[in-house]
């Protein structure tokens, strides 16, 4: 085993071995100080980045982690691109939630290779869209914060967001509608949980305790609350454009129609109202008369 590769294990044992309570072992973690060949880890992280492209996935180096404080107003953009990694790997690792929470005067931590990290207990939007996804990944690591805590995360090598979580991280469209939920149906063909049938299923389910709030995905008017058989208790609102956006199988309604609505605001409770087999927000987008995929539509701008 060369030089480098003896590192490389060294540093993947500190990232992987039981730590105490406090940060000794994150302190561990190199130091980059400066983004440019004259710094050693810089060197080293970038050899490791440039070679993980290069391999096959089976091959990988292990996985190290290194420090870097940003200097002169660093942007996360600016310190991925130098490093030649996805600013998701660092993102995802750091849990920054979206591109306006990147704090250019703390400590970051970065990856040596192209990494997506989903946390095992995810706390934001993006992170439970994350956790919504279809993985057959069984990686998982436990990686040291700088709070002395450690963080179980499960990780797809190569990972990268998709449109809809790009969309959330870089705030493009509507906000997603539960504070906390995941989605269990989506958009398109699906066998129905009713009836047991192939159905065309018009929007997304989100499943949450009753009771949870409601969210308005984005500006504009209530033009409909009501109550039908199919969605229960629900609620539509006119936005900018030619978008409308349902609310359905509410508990409770806290809007009157022609409200005037602020994205974020609290328009009702998750229920089970008509035709649901459990507490979930069936939440649909429509454009005139035609239903659209709400996990396209957080991709475009109003």
């Amino acid at each position: 085993m060369n030089f480098k590769y003896k590192f490389i294990f060294f540093i993947s044992l500190i990232v992987l071995s039981p730590v105490c309570s406090d940060n000794s072992v994150y302190t561990n973690y190199p130091q980059i100080k400066t983004l440019n060949d004259t710094d050693i880890f810089f060197k080293q992280i970038t050899s490791d980045i440039m070679l993980s492209y290069k391999i096959k996935s089976k091959d990988k180096v292990p996985i190290s982690i290194y420090r870097y404080l940003p200097k002169n107003g660093e942007t996360l953009f600016a310190i991925a691109s130098r490093l030649n990694i996805p600013y998701e790997s660092i993102s995802t690792l750091n849990r920054i939630a979206a591109i306006s929470n990147f704090d250019t005067k703390k400590e970051i931590i970065i990856p040596n290779q192209p990494i997506l990290f989903i946390p095992e207990f995810p706390s934001e939007d993006i992170e439970y869209i994350l956790k919504s996804r279809i993985l057959n990944e069984n990686n998982n690591i436990v990686i040291l914060k700088p709070n002395g805590l450690k963080e179980k995360f499960t990780y797809i090598l190569d990972g990268r967001f998709n449109s809809t979580e790009r969309a959330f991280f870089l705030n493009t469209f509507f906000r997603f509608p539960i504070e906390k939920g995941t989605i269990t149906s989506h958009y398109g063909l699906r066998v129905s949980p009713l009836s047991g049938n192939r159905n065309f299923h018009s929007g997304i389910d989100i499943a949450v305790p009753s009771g949870t709030p409601v969210f308005a995905a984005g500006k504009g008017e209530v033009i409909a609350n009501g109550y039908n058989e199919v969605y229960g208790k629900y609620i539509i609102i006119k936005h900018p454009g030619s978008y409308n956006t349902l609310y359905g199988h509410l508990k409770e309604s806290f809007v009157i129609l022609n409200n005037q609505i602020n994205a974020g605001t609290i328009i009702g409770e998750v229920g089970s109202t008509g035709h649901s087999t459990g507490p979930h927000l069936h939440f649909e987008v429509r454009s005139g008369d035609k239903v659209e995929n709400p996990l396209i539509l957080f991709n475009r701008k109003q």
